[in-house]
């Protein structure tokens, strides 16, 4: 037979070995606690003496940027809407650098195991973030989860929403519909953006300046876009016209250059002080594999002839993964250039599309497509940067792919389609805009994100469409319309409605 609950110091000191033992696992099982609401029975307060009452504690984040989503709050009786970032100990917010990181903009409550001497502040606004320390009122049910806190993080992410539930109802015809819906709002909202750089560039350019944008990852975005806009393809088309040797150096060394990459003198001798990591300029030459070392000095020297400045001094990180610094991106988008640009690169563009929507009727239609899509974006096998990720690495001893299946999806989205639906709303050409929505339907779609991954937890796996870039863009409609207008709650959301419809 249990005893009473512990009382005074006793109460104190269980409570401060249930703070240790949550501790001690580290995030996840504070994770699992918010997300399950593992607190003691009473009223909450922030440290600040607001009273605080958990609506919906937001979605899981397994991505970038905080760790909980759309989390809807009520302080001092006052709703609030926005993420919630979790910590074992208030410092973290400052040890990883979120008060410097715009990701972190919304953030309407800082939970944490233990308090710290600095509150978090707003990385927009400076403001101090109301912090919600979980230690005194963590449940003892709590020590259920520590075997296993991914299991319940899992569960909580897994669980259908009442859309999903829906549709299983429904059939998958019903949510086919929503998804098609949705897609073609997604394509028409982007059309709609691509239409005034339609407007201001001109047609290729505009083009251009699009598939620029969309070549890398979204930091680079900002660089890449004024690349296009100091170098357009009017300048770089006679530069095309050159044999194949010496229109790659012009382009390549305005492109590199303008990048920061090319500011250091060959003659230097000097050692790197980290080979394996990318430098602020460009590592010690004599360092470098011969074939880098020579590349390099006739790059530099192009450049240095132009007399221009850089645009910026050094490159954004684009990510994690080596294979996409941008870099090979530019090498990339050079032989695609060559390869489609000097013979009028909107009517090759045109003619593609249409050669696509012949093939729509293929049976093997998706990998027919994909080769096709292979050999716009194709690189010469003497591409010395198939091996290399920067002028800082050794080459490796495998190649890949300069711009890859899931980097063409991504332009095939958000550039060629948009900008191309554009220009036939524009003409009034219905027959290019009907070509266009069916290439939407049958062409392989971008990687998933996390976004598309909780609309599958959400929706599925009951009645989802096969992947296509109509669905994977359909989902991301469908999430920007309702999981993050959570202003009525997921109990209150208008999605299942229109599913039953």
């Amino acid at each position: 037979m249990k005893g009473p609950p512990p009382s005074g110091s006793a109460a104190i000191a269980a409570q401060q070995r249930l703070v240790e033992e949550v501790a001690a696992q580290r995030e996840s099982v504070l994770q699992a606690c918010w997300a399950h609401q593992l607190w003691r029975r009473g009223e909450l307060r922030t440290a600040g003496g607001s009273t605080l009452e958990v609506i919906a504690p937001g979605w899981l984040n397994r991505g970038a940027g905080p760790d909980f989503t759309e989390a809807r709050l009520l302080l001092d009786g006052t709703e609030h809407w926005g993420d919630v970032e979790i910590h074992v100990h208030e410092r973290e917010w400052w040890a990883h650098g979120h008060h410097n990181d715009p990701a972190y903009g919304r953030v309407i409550l800082h939970v944490v195991l233990k308090r710290g001497e600095r509150p978090a502040l707003q990385p927009v606004s400076g403001e101090i973030i109301p912090v919600f320390e979980a230690g005194p009122v963590l449940s003892a049910q709590v020590l259920e989860t520590m075997h296993d806190p991914e299991a319940l993080l899992e569960r909580y992410e897994t669980l259908p929403g009442r859309c999903g539930l829906r549709a299983a109802r429904q059939g998958g015809d019903a949510l086919a519909r929503v998804i098609a819906h949705a897609s073609e709002t997604r394509a028409r909202n982007k059309a709609e953006a691509a239409a005034p750089v339609l407007a201001a560039a001109g047609e290729e350019e505009g083009l251009f300046q699009l598939m620029f944008r969309y070549l890398g990852y979204r930091p680079f975005a900002p660089f890449f876009r004024a690349l296009a806009e100091r170098y357009p393809l009017a300048t770089l088309a006679p530069l095309l016209d050159l044999p194949m040797a010496e229109a790659r150096t012009a382009i390549l060394a305005r492109w590199f250059g303008a990048a920061g990459l090319l500011d250091r003198d060959p003659g230097d001798s000097s050692e790197p002080a980290d080979p394996g990591a990318t430098p602020a300029s460009p590592a010690s030459l004599a360092w470098l594999d011969p074939g880098a070392r020579s590349e390099y000095a006739a790059l530099r020297e192009c450049w240095l002839e132009l007399g221009t400045p850089p645009l910026v001094e050094k490159l954004p990180k684009g990510g994690s993964r080596p294979w996409n610094a941008a870099e090979r991106r530019m090498v990339g988008m050079f032989h695609h250039l060559h390869a489609m640009a000097r013979g009028g690169w909107l009517k090759e563009w045109l003619a593609f599309l249409l050669r696509l929507d012949r093939l729509r009727n293929h049976p093997n239609f998706t990998k027919e497509a994909a080769e096709t899509l292979d050999r716009v974006f194709a690189t010469p096998e003497s591409e010395t940067w198939r091996f290399r990720v920067t002028f800082a690495h050794p080459p490796k001893k495998r190649a890949a792919r300069l711009i890859g299946p899931e980097r063409v999806a991504m332009l095939m989205a958000n550039a060629v389609l948009p900008f191309f639906l554009a220009r036939a709303r524009r003409d009034g050409d219905r027959e290019l805009e009907k070509v266009l929505y069916r290439l939407y339907l049958v062409l392989p779609p971008e990687s998933a994100n996390h976004r598309t991954r909780f609309m599958e937890h959400r929706m599925g796996p009951f009645s989802l469409p096969k992947r296509s870039l109509r669905t994977h863009q359909g989902l991301l409609q469908i999430h920007t319309d309702f999981c993050t207008s959570f202003h009525h709650g997921c109990e209150n959301c208008g999605l299942p409605d229109l599913i039953g419809r």
